[in-house]
């Protein structure tokens, strides 16, 4: 009887527990969906006055005056920065949220909660907002920061042309992939890529890698700097090189040419194939000729595919779809030819 007293008891706890949060759940929701409709109807009040002033048609500024309405304010100006395009709106939105929001936005970065620091960074990035450079290096120093922050910081840092980003990228808080390389690279200033080209030897294994692709995605005429990467032991390297060369468009000695293709890689035989296509060099044929028999179907493929682009390159595949002694160049070389010849 004790037993099941105890476990009535329990019961009644537990339910009565499941009751409060319930309720504190619906008032969190209800509170929240208040404050969503409020930050609604002060946009909407305030959306066209706030476009006449950006288009300088306006010269008074309503300042917001409470928490909510410079929520409601940022967020319409972050709106309008992706809106509206020339300098000199972009340039009154800069100003307008240096002037009037800093202290906000401070007060967000320093929030205990990681979704409201995010959300500070990406309005500091939309708007451009450089003057927080000082408090975006206090937070990328503190204990507190994460990961994703890091990362996002970084390439804020890269963005807004701040050389300190250098010495971040050679030792990051935290380990860096690929991707976020590529973002850092990519919002970078050829002045700050110069920098990193200097010290190319302090990047990581993913750092170096993201950096030569890089150089061919922006058209970087670094002809030494790809040249002395070719001969590095790295083979990742050195496929990342052949492919740059091969996006500018970059030509390089058959001789030279010659040692990639034979490559015991097969990733460097498909970018040294590739490459030797955009050079368009005749001489090249033979060379390109033995890769038709190679092991690898994308090399033979991309050996083909090369041959087309070449000077005399059809007659070379209707003599290989005839007379060559490997059974897969000849059909690689009918597939180039359409199969007809």
């Amino acid at each position: 009887m004790m037993a099941l007293l105890v476990v009535f008891t329990a019961a009644i706890a537990l339910f009565a527990v499941l009751i409060v949060l319930f309720l504190y759940l619906v008032v969190r929701k209800w509170r929240e969906n208040r404050r969503q409709a409020r930050l609604r109807v002060y946009k909407e009040r305030h959306r066209l006055w706030l476009l006449r002033y950006l288009l300088g048609e306006e010269e008074q500024m309503l300042l917001p005056a409470s928490p909510l309405e410079r929520e409601a304010m940022m967020e319409l100006l972050d709106h309008f920065a992706s809106l509206l395009n020339g300098e000199q709106v972009q340039e009154r939105i800069r100003t307008l949220a240096e002037m009037h929001f800093q202290g906000w936005l401070h007060r967000r970065l320093s929030s205990r909660h990681w979704s409201e620091r995010m959300n500070a960074l990406f309005l500091i990035e939309d708007l451009q907002v450089k003057a927080m450079l000082p408090e975006m290096e206090r937070l990328y120093r503190s204990k507190r920061v994460t990961k994703g922050e890091a990362a996002k910081l970084l390439a804020i840092f890269a963005q807004f042309d701040y050389s300190p980003v250098i010495a971040y990228v050679l030792e990051p808080k935290y380990k860096l992939t690929e991707f976020s390389y590529r973002v850092i690279f990519g919002h970078m200033s050829e002045r700050l890529l110069r920098q990193v080209e200097q010290r190319f030897d302090e990047l990581t294994r993913a750092g170096k890698c993201v950096f030569v692709d890089m150089i061919g995605i922006r058209r970087r005429e670094e002809r030494s700097f790809l040249l002395e990467l070719l001969a590095s032991d790295e083979s990742e390297l050195r496929v990342r090189a052949l492919k740059a060369m091969a996006e500018i468009g970059m030509p390089l000695e058959a001789e030279r040419l010659k040692q990639h293709l034979c490559s015991s890689h097969w990733q460097e035989r498909l970018m040294a194939a590739r490459l030797a296509g955009k050079c368009r060099e005749e001489r090249l044929l033979p060379l390109l000729y033995e890769r038709l028999s190679d092991r690898s179907f994308v090399v033979r493929s991309e050996a083909a595919a090369a041959i087309a682009r070449l000077p005399g390159g059809r007659t070379a595949l209707r003599a290989a779809a005839r007379t060559a002694s490997d059974r897969y160049a000849r059909d690689m070389a009918r597939q180039w030819l359409g199969g007809g010849e």
